[in-house]
């Protein structure tokens, strides 16, 4: 179903075992695809994941200090991104299955991947003993919460980082309205999507409750892609936020 509008919530068990179908495409070959989508175009796939990463690594400071916590890190694209020299990287998402990849794909010493929800931040976190952070990727993560794990999960990102910190939102919004996909079969992915696409106001809403009151400050924001034949949706788009406390 396409619910335009509407606030309606859709189902974690579906999300999950449409991750674990997801993995089971894994291909050396277009690995991104995997959290990325566009199965048959490995090109659209580099363009998209290089623009994402040209445009923002530059603006979270990447430097010896850097601490990042990666919020549904997937297989490690995002890792696959980072440089060397930061202080330490640890990826979390609730998909045993893309976590395994995560691993074998990347083994530098001072990096580590972590089977836990995100709405489960803070449990996964002290469960492996480690402290807070100073910055935090959440990357197309939100449009697969319900409303009220979205505030849960911005209000435990904000108690996991460090007093000076950066967090990076990068979502697919609504562009004119709020679009919830229940159960839809997509015929690009050949399997039922579930997925919330939240306007900008409403994004203002839940970082001005969950972040900014705690002393975040939003740096930057914007729409992520400027290309034309990057955006191949009519009624979203990719948007990012830069906050900085």
């Amino acid at each position: 179903m396409r619910i335009a509008e509407k606030k309606t919530d859709i189902d974690y068990k579906e999300t999950k075992r449409f991750f674990k179908n997801r993995s089971e495409k894994f291909s050396g070959e277009n690995p991104y695809a995997v959290t990325m989508y566009q199965d048959h175009n490995k090109e659209l796939v580099q363009q998209r994941n290089q623009k994402e990463t040209e445009k923002l690594c530059p603006l979270l400071t990447l430097d010896a200090h850097a601490k990042v916590l990666d919020v549904a890190c997937g297989i490690g694209r995002w890792a696959d991104a980072l440089p060397e020299e930061i202080s330490a990287y640890c990826g979390l998402d609730f998909s045993r299955e893309l976590i395994e990849i995560a691993k074998q794909r990347n083994t530098r010493a001072h990096f580590s991947f972590l089977e836990g929800a995100a709405e489960e931040l803070e449990v996964t976190l002290e469960k492996h003993g480690l402290g807070k952070f100073n910055r935090v990727l959440l990357v197309g993560i939100l449009l697969y919460l319900n409303d009220r794990e979205v505030k849960s999960v911005l209000e435990q990102v904000e108690r996991s980082s460090e007093p000076h910190s950066l967090i990076c939102i990068r979502e697919p919004i609504g562009i004119k309205k709020r679009l919830t996909l229940k159960d839809f079969f997509s015929e690009e992915l050949d399997d039922q999507y579930n997925a919330i696409y939240r306007t900008r106001q409403e994004f203002a809403e839940f970082l001005e409750e969950a972040l900014i009151r705690k002393g975040f400050t939003v740096r930057r924001e914007g729409f992520l892609f400027e290309e034309e034949a990057l955006n191949n949706r009519k009624e979203t788009a990719q948007y990012f936020y830069i906050l900085e406390r």
